[in-house]
């Protein structure tokens, strides 16, 4: 069981692999929960050390396990693990739970010399030497630039941005995919969860100091932004389709066979800016079956589909402009995926 606690007020984040962001731990956990670990994590939070107690409850004695949570430097109580169970019964392996803090100004500049620092369960938890941090930003600025897929950046990135201005002492909730053993010939991936906040340190005006603590969760968990205006990650879609010029890109869902977004290039490049057909039809009929054998295999990420498709597509004059085609696939969990987007340029 694992609980958070900012600013005096502990909500109950998971109970075994089960997630409950953000609730009541009392009006959440069963009787025996109540009765049996909870006091023990609150102690543990309370006396910033760990409970080892056995605790008698109905006809069972149970032992209970419960740890604190603390930030690297020692001073912030952020929450709390524990675990019970019938004397004399195993406990499984302990969770790997790793603390973070980080003193910024309202830009997202460093303050202080150890402005940004992990715990070593934080390191553990990446698979991350510390020796490896290259960041002027301490492992902070590593973790923003080379431990995130590029997938989950923008949210990340938008949500810490958000927290930091509002610095409004609520607790946050984010769930990201994490890069591990980066810069090793066995590089992994793993489902990650954050629990944060962030205040104005006293004194110091503009100056904000974040702290939280970082778990792996079986798959993606609730995102709680309580207070915060985080931009939409969508928009960066948006701006990056209007920004490309020499490429037109297209958004494809290969289930319904139908473009269902294109960027202004695509336009621009001659073809209809209002299509919504299927792509390969553009093609002439002697060169649809290639096309359409491209795409399936893109969906596929069959490695045949990684070099470009040369074909010819027809424009809104009627006439046949030659193309390259790059394809990427967009629901990489999902084979064969439903979603591609589509590179587009004049060959």
């Amino acid at each position: 069981m694992v609980l958070d606690r900012f600013n005096d007020v502990t909500t109950l984040l998971s109970v075994g692999n089960v997630p409950v962001n953000g609730k009541s731990p009392r009006k959440t956990l069963t009787e025996t929960g109540r009765r049996v670990l909870l006091p023990a994590l609150v102690a543990a939070m309370d006396n910033k050390r760990t409970i080892d107690v056995v605790v008698e409850h109905g006809t069972t004695q149970w032992s209970v396990t419960a740890k604190p949570i603390v930030t690297p430097d020692g001073t912030e109580i952020i929450g709390a693990y524990g675990i019970y169970g019938p004397t004399g019964t195993p406990y499984p392996p302990e969770p790997l739970i790793g603390a973070w803090q980080w003193t910024v100004d309202r830009s997202g500049n460093n303050v202080g010399e150890l402005s940004s620092l992990w715990d070593k369960n934080l390191y553990a938890l990446h698979e991350y030497d510390p020796g490896a941090v290259s960041s002027t930003k301490g492992p902070v600025g590593d973790w923003l630039t080379k431990l995130l897929p590029h997938e989950d950046r923008a949210q990340v990135k938008t949500v810490v941005d958000a927290g930091l201005s509002a610095a409004n002492g609520i607790h946050q909730l984010l769930s990201f995919g994490a890069i591990t053993r980066l810069g090793t010939d066995n590089p992994g991936r793993k489902q990650l969860a954050l629990t944060g906040t962030s205040v104005p340190v006293p004194g110091s005006p503009g100056v904000f100091h974040a702290y939280g603590f970082t778990r792996e969760v079986p798959s993606p968990t609730r995102v709680i932004t309580s207070g915060l205006n985080v931009v939409n990650v969508a928009d960066f879609t948006r701006a990056y389709f209007e920004l490309a010029s020499e490429t037109a890109f297209v958004a494809i869902d290969c289930i319904q066979s139908y473009v269902f977004m294109t960027s202004p290039s695509w336009a621009r490049l001659g073809f209809h800016p209002d299509f919504e057909g299927d792509l390969a039809t553009l093609s002439p009929t002697t060169e649809r079956p290639n096309a359409e054998a491209v795409i399936l295999a893109a969906r596929q990420g069959d490695p045949a589909s990684f070099d470009p498709l040369i074909t010819t597509l027809k424009t809104r004059a009627d006439d046949f402009k030659a193309v390259r085609i790059r394809f990427s696939r967009v629901d990489r969990d999902v084979t064969p995926s439903r979603y591609l987007i589509a590179a587009v340029e004049e060959a």
